[in-house]
């Protein structure tokens, strides 16, 4: 039996408009996992947040744009400044990425306040293709050195202009333009599915001692 791509969490009680649109998102077939690059429609995403601490802060503006067939259109991206209880905000959210694979820089980070935001909202927990973007770029460009780049290093890699740091969607656009780039980069060696990229990754751990 096939696993179910989001586990439920808490019991939230939605408005039955909302609950059909819920169910509309959980009725999406799961993306494959071994489709070619350019098969395949990836979700970018950046946040800001009041804090570090994803238990006291709250996320304050979320930003996701997509990359398909290797592509960043303008139309294709995802702006929201959710209240601290919020569903209908996290439910559009859900309606914009789909069930897409997952990039973002420093993962770990963005992970710790949008799961709890949509266990707290939603009452679930998507099962997403999680893609971290400062693990990867390390093993796709190893002639960058040491991989210890923050993202204004990869940035200056890659000759990328920093732009307005505290702008949510432009920060999104410059690290789908680095997703580009990573992409580009796999297919030369062969990692070309997220299925592969999400094993890289998991290789990359391994050596390195991570979680």
């Amino acid at each position: 039996m096939a696993l179910r791509f989001f586990t439920p969490s808490t019991t939230v009680v939605l408005a039955e408009p909302l609950q059909t649109r819920l169910r509309a998102w959980q009725e999406l077939p799961a993306p494959s996992l071994g489709q070619a690059h350019y098969q395949v429609r990836y979700g970018v995403l950046h946040l800001h947040t009041e804090g570090l601490d994803p238990q006291q802060h709250r996320i304050k503006q979320l930003a996701a744009v997509g990359v398909s067939h290797g592509s960043i259109h303008p139309d294709d991206a995802f702006w929201i400044e959710p209240g601290s209880h919020d569903p209908e905000a996290w439910l559009a959210w859900l309606e914009f990425v789909g069930k897409a694979p997952l990039a973002s820089f420093q993962l770990p980070f963005v992970r710790a306040f949008l799961e709890p935001a949509l266990r707290l909202n939603l009452g679930l927990e998507p099962r997403f293709c999680w893609l971290d973007l400062a693990v990867l770029l390390p093993e796709l460009f190893r002639e960058a050195g040491e991989p210890g780049h923050g993202l204004e290093g990869w940035l200056d890699y890659f000759s990328l202009d920093h732009g307005d740091r505290r702008d949510v969607m432009g920060e999104t656009l410059l690290q789908a333009r680095l997703l580009q780039r990573l992409l580009a980069a796999a297919r030369r060696r062969g990692v070309d599915s997220p299925a592969a990229l999400q094993e890289l990754a998991r290789a990359h751990r391994w050596l390195h001692g991570a979680s």
